[in-house]
This record gives structure tokens, C-alpha cells and sequence, in this order.
């Protein structure tokens, strides 16, 4: 039971680096659509994307990288003890 609990654990977070990192990039883009453009993108400054992108990318270095079973080790099949 322990296994499967830190499994989930382990790839939700893998999957939430990854979300972050992209998110980052897509803000970056913005960034330089905003510079490039000299106008305000979704509502934003291009100071503020830039910032955003700053931000995630600072996030998803926090988090792991592997989300395959093969990299956590917790897919293993958990002992049991006999009395």
C-alpha cells in the first residue's frame, strides 16, 4: 500500500515539473511577442511575462524529471511479512 501512495507521488510530481517548465517556455514567448510587438499581450507587460517565466522555470527545477516506473523503483512489489 505504501508503494503505490509514493509511486503517485513521485510521477504527479515529475508531471508537474514538466507542466511548469512549458508553461515557462509559453511565457518567454510572450515575453518577446510583447518586446517584439511593443504592445501588451493577454493583458500583461512584457515585464510581467518575463517575470512569469522567471518564476516557473526557478518551480520546475525543484521538481523531478523521471516520470517512468522503471526510474522511482516504487513499482516493486512490496514484501510481506509471515508470522
Amino acid at each position: 500500500m505504501m508503494n503505490s501512495k509514493w509511486h503517485w507521488m513521485w510521477t504527479a510530481k515529475a508531471w508537474l515539473a514538466k507542466a511548469l517548465w512549458l508553461g515557462g517556455v509559453a511565457s518567454l514567448l510572450c515575453a518577446w511577442a510583447g518586446l517584439y510587438r511593443q504592445a501588451l499581450v493577454l493583458g500583461l507587460e512584457p515585464l510581467a511575462w518575463y517575470y512569469n517565466a522567471l518564476i516557473m522555470g526557478v518551480l520546475a527545477m525543484a521538481g523531478n524529471w523521471s516520470a517512468g516506473c522503471d526510474d522511482c523503483g516504487m513499482c516493486m512489489p512490496e514484501e510481506t511479512k509471515e508470522m
